[in-house]
């Protein structure tokens, strides 16, 4: 990729996030989307384009939005936890409380001491039904914070 190419997605993404801070959520999309037009494997601009996706009820294009991302580059570790959070979370906002488990899990696998995962994880648990297996995390979570 060109240095110039380069300079091009900096400027859309900063102007998506421009766009996101005033929560004006459709022009953000276009310019993370552009941003990923010229450099697909950008994670900062497909994150927060799922996010302004997210913000206007588009759970579906967001969770594929991120799927996709999570096959077109292999990821740091600390990227996949991001990207799998995001997924739960957006699950959980959707109700899907057997995607968000699956994300979450996947999550908690890769970072198993994150406490804000494992609260999630308890809130999903608890929503689901779970009672007895969410409060039980939830604590752990607070002996973990103690």
């Amino acid at each position: 990729m060109s240095a110039s190419d380069l300079i091009r997605v900096q400027k859309f993404f900063e102007r998506g996030l421009f766009f996101f801070n005033k929560k004006e959520y459709p022009d953000a999309c276009t310019n993370f989307k552009d941003a990923l037009q010229i450099n697909p494997n950008y994670l900062p601009a497909r994150t927060h384009y799922a996010l302004a996706l997210a913000e206007q009820h588009k759970y579906v294009d967001a969770i594929k939005l991120l799927e996709e991302g999570r096959k077109l580059v292999p990821l740091r570790d600390d990227q996949q936890v991001e990207v799998l959070r995001l997924l739960g979370n957006i699950c959980l906002i959707r109700q899907d409380y057997r995607a968000a488990t699956y994300y979450l899990k996947a999550a908690r696998k890769l970072d198993p001491q994150n406490s804000s995962l494992r609260l999630l994880m308890a809130t999903c648990l608890c929503k689901s039904g779970d009672l007895s297996n969410g409060i039980d995390l939830l604590l752990e979570s607070a002996k973990a914070n103690a």
